[in-house]
């Protein structure tokens, strides 16, 4: 629109559209709902998982996440606490919110963070975590992702593959601050909280 929210201004045409395939244009964004037209758009959702962490498969049908619908918000989080993700997908139209639990084969090892501000009572939110295991440095940044219409919790979530100990966890507050533990043990969840010494986390 050349003139914003101007309800009077038309826009013809710019290109062909394809009315049997459901394509449509309106001269005005404000007559849509004013002729019946429908934004909504019911197509099956993907899966795709990440191999190796450069290419990616489709499961889309095997996880039978591939539901027809107008999905708009996908959250990913633990909500069974079995230590693996899980999707919670929501849909607009009044459809319901669809829960996909993990049910893949448990392999390898993960660790889940709560990293805690020095009130002990909010989380950490932009903290940054560095982890070198067995020779390689996995980092992740403390932000719940934030889509259309859904927020993930501020928890991080970390795959280990087999190893026992972390070499070094090194832990940037958003104050600045910085935390570096030695020698940490794999365990289930781990919480850290800003301004104590790793004699008093592990």
């Amino acid at each position: 629109m050349s003139q914003p929210l101007d309800r009077l201004r038309r826009l013809p045409e710019l290109g062909a559209v394809n009315w049997e395939a459901g394509e449509f244009w309106v001269e005005n964004p404000f007559m849509i709902a004013q002729l019946g037209n429908n934004l909504s758009a019911f197509e099956p959702n993907r899966l795709f998982l990440n191999t190796a962490g450069d290419s990616f498969i489709d499961a889309s049908f095997v996880s039978s996440a591939d539901i027809d619908s107008d999905s708009r918000s996908v959250v990913a989080a633990d909500f069974d606490r079995d230590g693996a993700p899980d999707l919670l997908v929501g849909s607009v139209g009044g459809g319901p919110l669809r829960l996909f639990l993990n049910q893949f084969p448990k392999t390898g090892r993960r660790m889940k963070l709560a990293l805690v501000d020095k009130s002990g009572q909010r989380p950490a939110i932009g903290a940054r975590v560095e982890l070198d295991v067995a020779g390689s440095r996995i980092v992740r940044d403390l932000f719940p992702a934030n889509g259309f219409m859904g927020q993930a919790p501020p928890e991080l979530s970390v795959g280990l593959g087999n190893a026992g100990r972390i070499d070094r966890l090194r832990v940037r507050w958003p104050s600045g601050e910085t935390l570096t533990l030695n020698d940490v043990p794999v365990q289930a969840q781990m919480t850290i909280r800003e301004g104590k010494a790793q004699s008093d986390l592990l």
